[in-house]
């Protein structure tokens, strides 16, 4: 299993036409190999549209520290990439996370109106998807893996807690979220104290019903 740990991450968001797909994939491949020269280059991920999001595409990548993706944002090499997707695909819209949840919540710049998420929000997103999910995988899979050791208990936990909040529980949180996650200003203010008091209550709920469960 492979573990990417990268402290910055930039997500863009591109719309590609039809019949230009093959292209950009090998466009991304040629700036991924360009990227991947940089010191802190941590990988890329692309993520075709999906079910009822037209022709949108995601693209995010990672680096080790904020100070070296924007070397590679700021580079002369990335420039040239970027005038040569312009000319053949479009322009996109680009956003830099300095804080390592961004990606779960690249979905929520697809709209141009959208306040990137504050970090402290998306680690509460976060701890609501992790907290139920890891008391989950404790209180069932827990018991028959014991016998496995720690350290391979700990490894095979680990693994199946990122499966379950990268492709299931995140993006639904990330979705059920995002007026709250973009919410800012004085206008956002109730919206931001309201979802605040949904997350607590939920926390709450949660730990109850684990409470009663584990005893």
């Amino acid at each position: 299993m492979e573990v990417r740990v990268a402290r910055a991450s930039a997500v863009a968001s591109q719309r590609v036409p039809p019949g230009r797909e093959e292209w950009f994939l090998a466009w991304q491949r040629g700036v991924s190999a360009a990227a991947e020269t940089f010191p802190g280059y941590r990988g890329a991920d692309v993520y075709p549209p999906g079910p009822g999001q037209g022709e949108q595409w995601i693209a995010v990548i990672h680096f080790d520290a904020p100070e070296q993706l924007d070397a590679w944002l700021a580079s002369p090499v990335r420039a040239q990439w970027v005038a040569k997707l312009r000319e053949n695909v479009g322009d996109f819209e680009l956003e830099a996370f300095s804080r390592g949840f961004g990606p779960w919540f690249a979905c929520l710049r697809d709209a141009p109106d959208r306040a990137a998420p504050a970090g402290w929000k998306m680690a509460l997103v976060v701890l609501l998807g992790l907290y139920p999910t890891v008391m989950v995988l404790t209180l069932f899979p827990g018991p028959l893996l014991a016998p496995l050791g720690l350290p391979v208990s700990m490894l095979l936990g680990n693994a199946m807690s990122i499966a379950i909040l990268q492709w299931g529980v995140m993006p639904l949180l990330s979705a059920a979220f995002a007026t709250w996650l973009t919410a800012s200003g004085p206008a956002g203010r109730r919206a931001t104290l309201l979802g605040l008091a949904v997350i607590a209550a939920c926390l709450a709920l949660l730990v109850l019903f684990f409470g009663a469960v584990a005893g």
